[in-house]
Order: structure tokens, then C-alpha cells, then sequence
């Protein structure tokens, strides 16, 4: 076909251009990936190898449709690598571990085998869990690996403060212990082929050679290890491709730099920048809303977004009283659209701010009758359940013996009569021999404090390895079945008659069958997919929550905001939009953080096609206790010509809340005519306000000694009229206005 065909000129610029820096700024909905995916072929038309085209993206399905449109586009048996950032670096690693004084074989530790690590550094350093708590931890490593320090590194600026010398400490002893177990954690992957790049001439003149065109899709969500790796696979030739939109830049929380994208011509003064700005997804009233919302942000690229889709109905906003309302409204409302011609289950997803909200969206669903099949997108919470966890950490052992964290994990998993006792002696005989854990098992006879039972225990375990290590490891489904019957994990389930755990495992299995089917259908060579037990584990270790959404099944899907990215659905419900949730609360202080929570909200209002609902309830349940919910004040943002309000409250308040005691005295009634005109007590929910306070629920108020807060209710306590203020830097204060000084910063 002609690579050029169906392209707008804005397309045609970005496709075509060959040598030289690019910024692609591609609109929501704009073609991004056709856009990527053509550049690609032309590449390969215009006689580029494609073994020297590098195409980065952040998740594994969006890199599996880049991989399958290209091949369509330019059959060919030889493909460019298409892979994700820490899917390329684990593969770098591998390829050039010897240059990099790596192991080949080394394990990947998600985020459960890094606490288990950092639990063990604790122990070690007896230091309390309960004071150093391993997941804020781990955030301090991840923050220092990103900014490319090593434990020598951030130890060196650590200063004199108890807590950056204590996560010092374990931070020199996490890092022993994973390369003590051959391991790199998922941080590591990016520092390893960023610092490499930086300091090893051979694996840098290496890559350059290899990879001559580079192409990094969502570049406004790369960290700065990922921006590194990015400007430096470019050197001199500086062939870089960056494709992104700053208006859906959504993980700030996770590292990623919003200047990367900002600042591209900085880095690259002769860069083209070329804007996608038709979209082709969304009706002309979802992205007038949309556009009304984010426009209000500051740090972001000018740019104009429009479609020749039709005007299509306007945004309902869907006013409810309280999440069990809400969640009902939302059920209704999708069992009606289902009735639509050509709209199955599968076309109308629901998303939410936090997952704690699905619990009553998934009762509904359930309640309804008949049950609306649902499925909630959160693919890596299948390896987190144990038993799942279990046979994974075999096959890590099998492809690295090293690996102790999840040694310790099998070693009495199903119990086999090797408790804690037994694997402290072995690891105590095993340092003083100066060996791996895995190695003394042979040696268990050896060992004077162990016990007669407990060294026949430890030398069955040590069999078993190696019967399992002499598996052939070219089918993951054999492989797998055999793991699950010789370890004693199936009968011990059958025994004890947990079948949901069994058919997880049989699950598991399927997983590894149809990894086996993908595996063979790839193409052969230096870019081909990782196959075996090596490509198996990767393919575990770095999934995200899209991976295991099955997209042809017929269930509603249920994801958070951030899990719905790249993603695009004919009907979609964001529910929550409340102030509070989105904007989230830890969040809206910040100008940055508060840029952020609307770029969120833009990123879920235009996965829409024809159908967006936008909830509200007046009450949330917070620890089990209703609070008055505000709403969000993005809703004041979009414009009122395009939203159709839709009054669903009743009236009532949640129990033990009784109206008359709170003066509420607004009255029930339906509205769906009117547009949501901003601001304005009388538009959604009234603010509750107390003649005795003189201040609203909802209020930003602002305290001399805890700074900003917002009235969340007003109690009486002692016989005094008192306030209950949310400040983001302490919580919950409960206050006497007559004498805590507050001050009123802005109406609710």
C-alpha cells in the first residue's frame, strides 16, 4: 500500500522526515500511533535496515499494535525492535552482560521482591520496619536511582539527617543483597543503561551502531534515566523521534518530567516540530469539553485541537447522594446503553480517581439484574496472588540459583518441613564458605546445627531443583505443568481443597501456553522477542495493568483514570468528580500537582467516542463515615454549552446525618436542561453552612500555624460549635473558631 495514504499534511511532515531531531506533538485522539507506525515503514522503504530503527513506547500492548501494523505495512523477516523502555534495557543488559560485568541469567525484582529485599537490609541493620517503613524506603532509592546515583552515590549526599543516613545505610546493604542475588530491581534495568551509555565506550559505540533511528513514543512520560537513555542512543546523528502531548503527561508521581517535552528544542535547537491536531476519535462537544478543562493548565505546548466527527449529545454530569446512589445511576445508565444497537459490554468503561472507589461500582454490577459482567483492569494484581507468586519465584530459582529472595520464597512452599531455623544455619554455613544460599544445599549433611529431619528435608528440596533444573525450558506450558505437580504445590492444593488457588494455577498455565503460541509467531534474529523461560519471566516481571486486559471479551471494564491511558472506548463514565478524589486531595495544593490531577481528568474525558458521563455524590464514605463531598472545581471549567446536568438527589442525608440538624433545605427535583454555568452555591450541591461558624463546608480557609485547609463538617463538642478542617499538611484538625484564627482564603 502507499505509506502515505490517508494522511493529513500535518502527517504526511512527521512520517517523511528522515535525518534530524523531531517533536511530534500529537493531540489526543490524533493518529499518534498510525503516525509512528508509517515513519517506521518509510524508514525501511527508503532503504534504512530495520534492524537499526528503535521504536520505544511505555506499555506492552501499545508495543505489540506498533509491532503488527508495521509488519503489515512492510512484510519483512527481519522487524525494527518495538519494545518498552524496560523491556529494551533488561534485553541490553542480557545481550552485553559480559562488557557490563552482569550476570545474563539475572532476576528481575518487581515491586514484592523488592520489600522482601529491603525487609531482609532492615533485619540486618536491626532497624525497625515499624519506624523505617520499607515502602517510603523504596521510594528514596527509586527517587536516587532516577536521578542515576548508586547507594555510594546518594550516601555521599545524604548529609547528617536521621532519616537520609538511615536510608543510606539500607541502601548499601539493599544493593548487596540484590547483587549478592544476581538481581537487578526494575529501577536498575534504566540506571544500568543509563550509566552505561555514559561510561562504557564499547557498549555506547555498540548501540550507536546497532540503533541509528530512534523513536520514543509518550515522551512527556519519560523520567530522567529515561531521558538519558533516549539522548544518548541519539549521539551524534541525534535521529530522534519524540512523540507525546504534555496535556497527557500523568505521572509525575512516578518520576516522569513534564520538561522533557517542554524543553525539546532546547535540547535540540534544530529540531521540526510538527502538532497533530485533528482528532479523530471524540464527538465535537466531548473535546470542546475536554479542551475547556485543559486549557487552564500553564505549563503545556499551545496547540488547537478539532474533528470533523459529528456534533454529537452533550457530557451528562449526573448528581447523585452518596457512592451507592451513584454507582446505581451508573449501572442503570450502562444496562440502557447496552440496548444500543452495535454497543456491547466491552464498549462502556467506567473510570475512577482511586480503586477504592470500585467497591461499590462492583456491587452494582454484581446486584443488577440480570449481573452486568465486568472485569477490572489491573493485570499485575494476577502474579501478586501467592500462590501465582509461588510458582514464578521456581522458575526465577531455575533460571537463576542465585536469586535468595525467592529461594527463601520456595524453599518451604508447599511446607516440606524447612522452617526458619533451618534456613538461617544453611545461609550462616553458606557466608562463612563465602557461597550463595543455593550452593549450600548440597552441603546440608555438613552442616552440625541442623537436624536429621531437617537435612533430609533440605537434601529432597535440593533433588527436586534438579530434577526441574534438567526440564526441557523451550515450552512454558510443560514447563509450568511440571512445576506445579513435582513441587507438591497441586496435591497440597487438592488436598486441602482450595480449588479458586488451583484454577489460578491452570490459569497460569494458559498464560504460558499462549506465551508459547506468541513466542513462535515472531520473527528469528538479533530483534526477535525473548522466547523460553528466559522471555517468560520478562514478560511476568515487566507487565502493566493493560497487559492482561482481554479488550474481546464482553465485560464492562473497570480502571482507574491512570490505567485507562492509550485506551479509547465508544461510552465511557468518570465517576468521583469530586473535589477531594479529582482533584485528589493530596494533590491540589500544589500548582504542579494540581496541573497534573486536571491533565488526569483530560486524559479520562477524552478516551470518549460518542458517550461521556461525568459523576458527582454529595456524600463519600471516608473510613467507613460519610463526609460531604464538594465538587470538583473542573467541572466549572468545561463549558456550559456542552454539559447536560442530570439531578439525581433525593434530598436525604446518609445516616447518622440527620437535614434539619445540618440546615440543609435543598429540595429534590430533576434538572436536566440546564449546563453546568461554574461557580455558584446553587448550581450542584449547596454548601452547608453554619450561621454559628460563619464559614461553608467546602471553604478554603487558611490556619496561622497549619496553613491551607478546607471545612470539611462542623461538630459540638463540650457544648461549643467546632469545625473540622482538612489541611494537607497534618489531616484532620478539629478546631474551635472562636479561637484558631482562621481566616477565609476563598469561597467553596
Amino acid at each position: 500500500m502507499d505509506i502515505l495514504e490517508g494522511l493529513t499534511p500535518a502527517q504526511v511532515q512527521a512520517v517523511t522526515h528522515t535525518d534530524g531531531p523531531l517533536l511530534v506533538l500529537a493531540g489526543a485522539g490524533s493518529g499518534k500511533t498510525r503516525v509512528i507506525t508509517r515513519r517506521i515503514a518509510h524508514l525501511m522503504t527508503r532503504g534504512v535496515p530495520p534492524g537499526q530503527i528503535l521504536a520505544i513506547t511505555f506499555t506492552n500492548k501499545a508495543a505489540g499494535e506498533m509491532r503488527d501494523r508495521t509488519a503489515a505495512l512492510v512484510p519483512s523477516n527481519r522487524r525494527p525492535l518495538v519494545t518498552t523502555f524496560h523491556s529494551f534495557c533488561a534485553r541490553m543488559l542480557r545481550q552485553y552482560a559480559d562488557g557490563l560485568g552482569l550476570d545474563p541469567a539475572y532476576t528481575i525484582y518487581d515491586t514484592a521482591d523488592q520489600t522482601a529485599a529491603l525487609k531482609r537490609a532492615l533485619l540486618q541493620l536491626n532497624l525497625d520496619p515499624l519506624h523505617y517503613n520499607p515502602d517510603r524506603i523504596a521510594e528514596t532509592i527509586t527517587r536516587a536511582k532516577n536521578r542515576l546515583q548508586r547507594a555510594g552515590d546518594y550516601a555521599r549526599h545524604a548529609g547528617t539527617d536521621i532519616w537520609p543516613r538511615a536510608c543510606a545505610r539500607v541502601f548499601e546493604t539493599y544493593e548487596a543483597i540484590l547483587r549478592g542475588s544476581h538481581a537487578l530491581d526494575f529501577d536498575d534495568l534504566l540506571l544500568e543503561v543509563a550509566l552505561a551509555l555514559r561510561t562504557n565506550d564499547a557498549f555506547r559505540e555498540t548501540l550507536h551502531d546497532r540503533f541509528r533511528y530512534i523513536l520514543i513514543d509518550e515522551y512527556q512520560d519519560t523520567n530522567h534515566a529515561q531521558y538519558v537513555i533516549a539522548r544518548d542512543l541519539a549521539g551524534d546523528r541525534r535521529n530522534l523521534c519524540a512523540t507525546g502531548d504534555p496535556d497527557q503527561s500523568i505521572y509525575g508521581w512516578r518520576g516522569a518530567e513534564l520538561s522533557n517535552i517542554l524543553d525539546f528544542e532546547e535540547d535540540f535547537p534544530e529540531a521540526r516540530i510538527v502538532r497533530l491536531e485533528r482528532n479523530y476519535r471524540s464527538t465535537q462537544i466531548i473535546l470542546a469539553a475536554a479542551a475547556g478543562v485543559i486549557r487552564h493548565n500553564l505549563r503545556r505546548k499551545d496547540k488547537e485541537l478539532y474533528t470533523e466527527n459529528p456534533a454529537g449529545d452533550p457530557v451528562r454530569l449526573i448528581e447523585t447522594d452518596d457512592e451507592e446512589a451513584e454507582a446505581a445511576a451508573i449501572v442503570r445508565r450502562i444496562a440502557d446503553l447496552r440496548g444500543a444497537p452495535g454497543l456491547a459490554y466491552r464498549d462502556v468503561a467506567v473510570f475512577v480517581r482511586t480503586a477504592a472507589q470500585m467497591r461499590a461500582l462492583e456491587d452494582a454490577l454484581r446486584r443488577a439484574r440480570p449481573p452486568i459482567p465486568y472485569e477490572v483492569v489491573r493485570g499485575t494484581s494476577f502474579y501478586e496472588r501467592r500462590e501465582v507468586r509461588d510458582i514464578v519465584a521456581y522458575l526465577q530459582v531455575l533460571h537463576n540459583p542465585h536469586d535468595e529472595v525467592n529461594l527463601r520464597r520456595i524453599i518451604n512452599a508447599p511446607s516440606r518441613g524447612i522452617g526458619e531455623k533451618t534456613v538461617q544455619a544453611l545461609r550462616a554455613w553458606a557466608a562463612a564458605e563465602g557461597i550463595s544460599l543455593f550452593d549450600a544445599l548440597p552441603h546440608a549433611a555438613d552442616i552440625p546445627d541442623l537436624l536429621p529431619r531437617a537435612r533430609a528435608a533440605v537434601a529432597q528440596f535440593r533433588e527436586l531443583m534438579r530434577r526441574l533444573a534438567n526440564e526441557a525450558r523451550g515450552s512454558m506450558e510443560r514447563l509450568l505443568v511440571t512445576v506445579i505437580r513435582d513441587s507438591g504445590y497441586q496435591a497440597a492444593m487438592e488436598e486441602s481443597g482450595e480449588r479458586e488457588r488451583l484454577e489460578n494455577l491452570n490459569e497460569l498455565v494458559t498464560l504460558g501456553a499462549n506465551f508459547d503460541r506468541a513466542a513462535a509467531g515472531t520473527a528469528t534474529g538479533d530483534d526477535a522477542l525473548p522466547r523460553g523461560l528466559e522471555g517468560f519471566l520478562e514478560t511476568v516481571n515487566l507487565s502493566s495493568d493493560q497487559d492482561a486486559y482481554d479488550e474481546s471479551a464482553d465485560r464492562v471494564p473497570l480502571m482507574t483514570l491512570h490505567a485507562a491511558k492509550g485506551l479509547e472506548f465508544p461510552a465511557v463514565f468518570i465517576a468521583g468528580c469530586e473535589d477531594g478524589l479529582l482533584p485528589h486531595a493530596l494533590h491540589r495544593e500544589d500548582a504542579a500537582e494540581l496541573e497534573e490531577e486536571r491533565r488526569l481528568f483530560f486524559v479520562g474525558m477524552t478516551r470518549a467516542k460518542q458517550f461521556l458521563a461525568l459523576t458527582v455524590a454529595r456524600w463519600r464514605r471516608l473510613r467507613g463515615r460519610p463526609e460531604r463531598a464538594m465538587p470538583s472545581p473542573f467541572l466549572r471549567e468545561i463549558p456550559a454549552a456542552a454539559v447536560r446536568r442530570i439531578d439525581e438527589t433525593t434530598g436525604t442525608m446518609p445516616a447518622p446525618f440527620d437535614r434539619k440538624e445540618r440546615g440543609e433545605h435543598e429540595p429534590a427535583g430533576e434538572d436536566e436542561d440546564r449546563g453546568y454555568r461554574g461557580p455558584g452555591p446553587d448550581r450542584i450541591i449547596r454548601p452547608e453552612k453554619d450561621p454559628r461558624v460563619g464559614l461553608a463546608v467546602g471553604e478554603v480557609v487558611r490556619h496561622p500555624t497549619y496553613g491551607l485547609g478546607r471545612v470539611a463538617r462542623f461538630e459540638t463538642a463540650g457544648g461549643r460549635r467546632m469545625v473540622r478542617v482538612r489541611f494537607s499538611t497534618v489531616g484532620e484538625k478539629l478546631l474551635d473558631p472562636e479561637y484558631a484564627r482562621l481566616v477565609r482564603v476563598a469561597p467553596a
